[in-house]
């Protein structure tokens, strides 16, 4: 097919189309006669893969490149590709809102937290101070310790995990491996995850409100 024809299958403009070739982004396409460049499957699915992660994912065009380096790099084993999709697609947070007595208290929640569930070892400095960050701020707006509400927090994360990595290891097992699809079910699942979360927050509140009202009325 042509780029036109690609573009209109993909929904991908023609000149998207030729910046992701110039970035690497899409692999080239096939020289035919009278210098005709011919694209394939192949490229179809690179530019639905680029959209998932560009627009759903909300990864930037040096990440997408990142994430499509670790996919050439790792082809058979999706444990380390998702640990190498989770270091190229790490979002460093900026929030200038904090104080020295923040960021301590933030670290020493941190510190605490990654202790009691055995990850202090395991967690790469960047995502370190991605949560002392996130908790600096909190604790600069004046806001006390979350307590429980941190490790419901870890628990789920830890439960999430299991799930996600006990899925590969069933399909290793089973020889179905697809190395892509657990770096896109990592990536993706964030999305769906925070998602799940909000609607679950609206759930919660809406029973939570209709039970107000119930006992307001029966106390009436």
């Amino acid at each position: 097919m042509r780029i036109g024809e690609l573009a209109e299958r993909t929904g991908v403009p023609a000149a998207t189309i030729k910046f992701y070739l110039r970035e690497r982004l899409l692999p080239p396409g096939v020289h035919g006669e009278n210098n005709i460049v011919d694209y394939g499957p192949v490229h179809v699915h690179r530019l639905m893969l680029i959209r998932a992660l560009s627009e759903t994912a909300g990864l930037s065009v040096s990440q997408i490149g990142g994430v499509l380096t670790v996919l050439s790099r790792h082809p058979d084993s999706a444990f380390r590709a998702m640990g190498a999709t989770l270091a190229v697609t790490h979002r460093e947070p900026k929030f200038s809102l904090a104080s020295e007595e923040s960021v301590e208290r933030a670290e020493r929640t941190v510190e605490r937290l990654l202790a009691a569930y055995d990850w202090a070892e395991v967690t790469p400095p960047m995502y370190r101070e991605a949560l002392v960050t996130a908790l600096a701020a909190y604790f600069r707006l004046g806001h006390p310790d979350l307590g429980d509400v941190l490790t419901h927090w870890a628990d789920a994360a830890a439960q999430l995990a299991s799930a996600d990595i006990e899925s590969i290891v069933e399909a290793t097992r089973d020889g179905d491996v697809d190395v892509e699809q657990a770096v896109v079910t990592t990536l993706l699942g964030e999305t769906v995850i925070g998602t799940l979360r909000r609607i679950a927050h609206i759930a919660a509140a809406a029973r939570f409100q209709a039970g107000e009202g119930s006992s307001g009325t029966m106390g009436a």
